[in-house]
């Protein structure tokens, strides 16, 4: 499914810009590996790890944080929104947070294995929100193939509403 994505981005001649906090820039490496991707369709990313880094450079407002965590889908929300001022020149933004392993914010509401992602795209904010379980390489490879299918359908679905 990525190759199949990375694809349909370089045939739709789109940027792709990743704002990653759970998957630690496990996207951005994934998708400058298939074909020409570095050079065809990946503007960049930024590893928003630490909520320091949220703070600081994404300017996300430190209340936001502390009143939803920063594995919440209201914080991707606002790394997606944000992350559009810093890649310009992307057609889509793609953030990530979640819970990779113990020491972020689980709760029995939201364990280890909880991700959020939000998808910017055509002024429009997609929400998903996947539980993924295995060791943390296996999650972030089906995190991978999650965010490539919902671009994949993204894309699709728009293009089948556009057609006659």
């Amino acid at each position: 499914m990525l190759q199949q994505c990375c694809q349909l981005l370089e045939d739709h001649q789109l940027k792709i810009a990743f704002i990653e906090s759970a998957s630690s820039g496990y996207l951005t490496s994934q998708f400058s590996i298939h074909k020409n991707s570095g050079a065809d369709i990946l503007l960049g990313g930024l590893v928003s790890y630490d909520p320091s880094i949220k703070i600081s450079i994404l300017n996300i407002d430190p209340k936001l944080i502390e009143t939803y965590t920063a594995e919440s889908p209201q914080v991707t929300e606002e790394m997606c929104r944000l992350g559009q001022s810093l890649f310009q020149q992307a057609d889509i933004i793609v953030s990530c947070t979640g819970l990779l392993k113990s020491g972020g914010s689980e709760t029995r509401e939201k364990p280890v294995g909880t991700f959020f992602i939000c998808i910017s795209y055509q002024q429009h904010i997609y929400h998903y929100s996947y539980f993924l379980s295995g060791h943390s390489e296996q999650k972030l490879k089906t995190l991978t193939q999650k965010v490539s299918d919902a671009i994949i359908a993204l894309l699709t679905s728009k293009t089948q509403i556009a057609s006659p």
